[in-house]
């Protein structure tokens, strides 16, 4: 691993994760119906191919968009020095955020949840309030903001003893946020619960910004590689662990593993999805050490991509649910063996399309981008 000195407004290498991550996510749940993320629409077969190509995605997807955060944060922070007072900190996280989960939440929940003969107004703010759907990312990432800031000041205060006393510091947060990463806390509100895990992926995007001092970290090849076998094999352990039969396997759960510590399960999943991340980050980063020079930009595409990210994810399930649960199109599907392998990707191609148009649509109205601008 070494360090290329990149001196921009723009990160290269988030411009390239962001759209990529947001694309694997839309893929993800188009492929939900297999994974048993979702309740599969009558007449939809099981699909180990498909169940396989799930669980890899989602091994690390969700928690890398956390990663670029913070990633973007300290960059902002630390090289831009676009720090910010608390409260006014705050208030542009709620905007960006939070504003946007109600609005979008409360659309959501009428198309989709509202029954008027059990409608309840302090059951129905909650469930917008938490995030309805796949809404709830919004506001957990808020509070992961929120924590952020308190860790960036925290190290920029400590920067009056030195470089070391930082970084041992920041050392001592990664392992510490690893521990606590690894426990399961439920019953608070507003995202507060899931906050905890993904804080950890925050903050290691954060970290790695921080570690590099302004240059953008390059792995060799052999780490990359390495950073994939291992995604690979925790991953497969961890579901070994979790799952009886994995579909398409021949042979069960070893009995070894069967009754697995909860302790080493959260372990191998925390294993997997940083080895994913990194393996991701260093891939782009490798990538971009060969192909572009430090004075690159991204291109009119990829500004764009990442211009639409926010929308996308916003908005993409708000179409894909229906065509999946309110349409007839997966029973035309699963009228033959080839409508079924069909059946994921176009309902994929749909969806984007149609959340591009939307977005775009928004984007050109004041309203639209104070949500998602």
């Amino acid at each position: 691993m070494y360090f290329c000195n990149v001196k921009k407004k723009l990160l290269y290498e988030v411009s390239i994760i962001r759209p990529l991550i947001i694309f694997l996510l839309v893929v993800y749940h188009s492929l939900c119906v297999f994974t048993g993320g979702w309740s599969a629409p009558a007449g939809v077969p099981e699909n180990a191919a498909y169940w396989w190509l799930g669980r890899i995605i989602s091994g690390f997807r969700i928690e890398t968009i956390a990663f670029v955060g913070g990633y973007v944060f300290c960059y902002q922070c630390v090289e831009l020095l676009k720090r910010q007072r608390f409260f006014q900190f705050v208030w542009k996280k709620f905007k960006r955020l939070i504003i946007p989960c109600f609005v979008f939440g409360i659309v959501y929940y009428l198309l989709y949840r509202f029954n008027p003969s059990r409608f309840s107004w302090y059951v129905a703010f909650w469930r917008v309030a938490n995030g309805i759907g796949h809404l709830w990312f919004l506001p957990m990432l808020f509070w992961c903001f929120l924590a952020g800031w308190l860790t960036d000041r925290l190290l920029s205060w400590l920067s009056r003893y030195g470089r070391v006393a930082q970084l041992g510091l920041a050392w001592g947060l990664l392992g510490a946020l690893a521990v606590v990463s690894m426990l399961r806390i439920t019953g608070l509100k507003m995202g507060l619960s899931r906050a905890p895990y993904f804080f950890f992926y925050f903050y290691l995007g954060y970290f790695l910004r921080f570690l590099s001092r302004g240059r953008q970290v390059v792995f060799g090849r052999g780490s990359v590689v390495a950073l994939w076998a291992l995604y690979l094999a925790f991953l497969l352990l961890h579901l070994q662990m979790t799952k009886m039969h994995l579909p398409g396997l021949w042979f069960d759960c070893p009995k070894v593993l069967r009754g697995a510590n909860l302790t080493l399960i959260h372990a191998l999943n925390l294993g997997h999805t940083t080895c994913g991340i990194l393996a991701l980050y260093g891939s782009v980063s490798r990538w971009l050490a060969r192909h572009k020079t430090s004075d690159d930009q991204p291109g009119a595409f990829l500004r764009q991509c990442s211009r639409l990210c926010y929308g996308v994810y916003v908005l993409h399930m708000f179409f894909m649910q229906p065509i999946y649960f309110f349409s007839p199109f997966p029973a035309w599907c699963c009228g033959s063996a080839l409508g079924v392998w069909l059946m994921p990707w176009l309902v994929l191609a749909v969806t984007l399309l149609l959340s591009v148009v939307s977005t775009l649509l928004l984007l050109k109205t004041r309203f639209g981008r104070f949500l998602i601008g």
